[in-house]
């Protein structure tokens, strides 16, 4: 009897891998023991292995290991014939698998509309940022897609293979989406049918914040820009999400709108990321050497190389690590910087109201204002919105531990007053009806705190 390819292929599954088909019987190998056995015959299939078509000696064997009652010969031109097929279903699996790589630049990795430097820079890969290779020639360019963009980018810089096969799962996260198949989804701030915390429409996702695997009472603990929140499991599908390439577009869009303190918490964020990213590949890469250092047992060929895989993607990872807070750090002193010289436009600004008069109530700046009043119209100059009440003012922007680490544009905060600090320990300030807007050393009474609008 002749078996039909699609016969064969369909049945695979059911065999059993147990013996050989001529001759007595022999032990089929699995296929960690194949790819570990270079270079070794097929006792059943009369193959030579190799790790390349290890996984097709893997399907012939299940079917040429044919056990139990109704066991019948199989005759060579039969053998060739399963063989063959296993090896072309292995080959169509192997072209049809999406190769994932992920970028590891120093900042970051542009994408060409062509192979050339010379091209339109289209997009942005950033360290940690996943891509699908679509065309890889072993040259300089390597096309991939990441997020809706398709082009090309130098290759040295990604990471490739059974390295990037591991990185990609470290970097993955999972998504809730909303169904279209409902009208709205509502986020609870805790597992209950009440207390929405606010709603999302048909294709909106949030990150998942639990291990799925052990979500048992129909709530999802997801991240949302309003918080920690739950959903019900039954409302969406979750799937599984990998950072992506940023398009020339967004990354405009992002900036338009975006202030120094904006860039800096964005660089921030990435980089607390990728040293997430970096503790989960070092405790693999401990485990995994720690199976080939085990007395126990002599580790096989794929548990070392598990494990030179392990340490090069923790290598990888702290890389990431290390490029992407440097890149925060480069974004904070820029921040810090910008803070400091817009504050001395605010203290110099404010400087030029001296002499005009304190009115209570008031918040003009040439014909009256109080203490409260005088530091808003101030801050309003420069796009900051401050309530006109002194005890309000103390809630905004951040803390500065004391007077000396004061620099000018700082709110001076005292219980029932506030004013505006202009450096060496000197502050401007709608005083009182009798001395108006003045200039005073800032620790003329107790302080109560000081406060930094620009950071």
């Amino acid at each position: 009897m002749f078996f039909k390819r699609s016969k064969v292929l369909t049945g695979l599954v059911t065999f059993t891998m147990a013996a050989a088909v001529m001759g007595g019987p022999v032990q089929a190998m699995d296929l960690s023991a194949r790819r570990n056995a270079s270079a070794t015959l097929n006792p059943i299939t009369g193959n030579v292995i190799t790790p390349d078509n290890a996984q097709a000696e893997l399907i012939a064997d299940a079917v040429l290991s044919i056990v139990g009652p109704g066991r019948r010969e199989i005759d060579n031109f039969e053998r060739k014939e399963i063989v063959n097929s296993a090896s072309e279903k292995s080959t169509l699996n192997k072209e049809n698998k999406i190769e994932l790589a992920v970028a590891a630049p120093n900042v970051y990795l542009n994408i060409h509309t062509d192979a050339s430097l010379g091209s339109e820079v289209i997009g942005k890969l950033y360290s940690n940022d996943v891509a699908k290779i679509i065309q890889d020639n072993g040259g300089d360019w390597v096309k991939v897609k990441s997020g809706k963009l398709v082009g090309y980018v130098l290759g040295e810089y990604l990471v490739k293979g059974d390295e990037a096969e591991l990185l990609t799962e470290l970097v993955k996260k999972n998504v809730a989406i909303v169904d279209n198949s409902v009208d709205e989804v509502e986020v609870h701030s805790y597992k209950g049918s009440s207390g929405v915390m606010m709603t999302m429409t048909p294709g909106e996702q949030v990150t998942v914040e639990e291990d799925m695997e052990n979500e048992t009472d129909g709530w999802i603990e997801v991240s949302t820009e309003n918080g920690t929140g739950y959903v019900r499991s039954e409302e969406v599908s979750i799937q599984d999400s990998y950072p992506v390439a940023e398009s020339s577009e967004e990354q405009q869009e992002r900036l338009e709108n975006a202030t120094v303190k904006d860039i800096a918490d964005d660089a921030q964020k990435k980089a607390d990321e990728a040293s997430e990213v970096a503790q989960a590949a070092a405790e693999k890469a401990e485990e995994a050497v720690s199976i080939v250092e085990s007395e126990d047992a002599e580790p096989t060929k794929a548990e070392e190389k598990a494990a030179e895989t392990a340490q090069a993607v923790a290598e990888l990872a702290q890389a990431a690590a290390d490029n992407t807070q440097e890149t925060a750090d480069t974004a904070k002193e820029d921040m810090q910087k910008h803070g400091a010289e817009t504050g001395e436009a605010v203290a110099e600004f404010a400087l030029q109201f001296v002499g005009n008069p304190y009115v209570w109530g008031g918040s003009s700046l040439t014909h009256g204002t109080d203490c409260s009043g005088f530091t808003m119209a101030v801050y309003a100059n420069f796009g900051v919105g401050l309530p006109h009440y002194d005890a309000s003012q103390r809630g905004y922007g951040i803390g500065i531990d004391s007077l000396a680490d004061a620099r000018p544009g700082d709110l001076i905060c005292f219980y029932g007053h506030v004013g505006i600090y202009i450096g060496d320990g000197m502050m401007v300030h709608a005083s009182n009806a009798r001395d108006g807007i003045k200039i005073s050393r800032a620790d003329y009474r107790s302080i109560a705190c000081i406060r930094r609008i620009f950071y």
